[in-house]
């Protein structure tokens, strides 16, 4: 959702305001990161919670977009009446409500952004301590870009917020580093029966879930959600077809091992995050060694994820899935290389 709010930001020419949480503590609707564009209309784009909170929230927008600042506000949630209308959460939030004049910042990240690559807002709040009204200073940096100019970022927070997806705010110097990721994007090769579970499962990870296969029976549209695109077309040309990016994720799970040679060719030769074939560790060694000798980078070639999926001893196809996408989730998260 955070990406669509920052579409519409960008697409707004300025004049609105964008609510983000900051900070949370005890139980909340939503996390820190959560976003919500508020235009002068009272018109919105996204949601920080509903309820008496979020209206909160638009009405602090609206003022700060008639007064021209940005402030921030702490919204209790600690109602204790249980058929009353207070929110009963049991804690309290704090949003960042910041008025953008221009929308160019939100721009270069949307560009980013549509392009598949990863972004981290560094913010720099200034004069609103006690909620009084103030300004907000804002760099855009990209996954492995330069570090900002004008700004003392904590070089290690930047990277650990890039990795997990969580946002901080550094009271000591007065810094909200909110990352953002693209909509990622999953190809999956092959419609039969672990393709039909992983891309059932996939939905509820928001991907854009995309299943080929080259047989009709196996695309048609009642094997899969509707919001899964399925393509029945040869391999090779579904794959030059496809829009791959840097957020792009494919899984290789055809019918053979020539079909799974085919594909393995053919998303090598594209930008992806993520890319892994289905099979025994012989396979996984004999088409690997195929690719190699075919010309790929080695380094793309060992980076492949084969065979595809954890080892949690999986047999059945959605066990498979569930494998698969835990791995996928590992390398969304970049678990190990960031976390704390």
């Amino acid at each position: 959702m955070s990406f669509e709010v920052i579409k519409a930001a960008a697409g707004s020419g300025g004049g609105v305001a964008l609510v983000t949480v900051i900070g949370t503590q005890g139980s909340v609707p939503r996390h820190a990161g959560s976003k919500m564009l508020v235009k002068r209309a009272g018109e919105l784009v996204g949601t920080v919670g509903g309820g008496k909170g979020e209206s909160m929230a638009v009405e602090a927008a609206l003022r700060c977009i008639a007064e021209k600042c940005s402030r921030t506000i702490t919204v209790e949630m600690q109602g204790a009446e249980v058929e009353g209308f207070n929110m009963v959460c049991g804690g309290t939030g704090t949003m960042l409500v910041e008025y953008l004049p221009d929308s160019s910042s939100y721009s270069t990240a949307c560009r980013a952004l549509e392009a598949g690559r990863r972004i981290l807002f560094v913010k720099k709040l200034e004069g609103m301590t006690g909620g009084a009204a103030g300004t907000v200073s804002i760099a855009v940096v990209e996954e492995s870009g330069p570090p900002p100019s004008g700004f003392a970022l904590d070089p290690r927070a930047a990277e650990v917020c890039m990795a997990t997806g969580k946002p901080l705010l550094s009271e000591e110097n007065g810094l909200f580093y909110d990352p953002v990721f693209p909509r990622e994007k999953l190809l999956i090769l092959g419609g039969g029966h672990v393709g039909q579970a992983l891309a059932a499962m996939a939905a509820w990870l928001d991907f854009e879930v995309t299943v080929v296969d080259d047989r009709r029976d196996y695309t048609a549209r009642g094997r899969f959600p509707p919001t899964v695109r399925t393509v029945c077309a040869g391999y090779t040309d579904a794959i030059k077809a496809f829009p791959f990016d840097s957020a792009t994720y494919a899984v290789i799970v055809t019918r053979g091992h020539l079909f799974d040679l085919e594909c393995i060719r053919g998303v090598l030769g594209r930008i992806h995050r993520y890319a892994g074939f289905i099979g025994s560790a012989r396979k996984a060694k004999l088409l690997k060694a195929q690719a190699a000798s075919d010309g790929f980078d080695k380094g793309l070639v060992d980076a492949l994820h084969a065979p595809v999926g954890l080892d949690i001893a999986a047999e059945t196809p959605a066990e498979i899935a569930v494998s698969i996408l835990g791995e996928i989730v590992a390398v969304r998260r970049n678990a190990g290389k960031g976390a704390t």
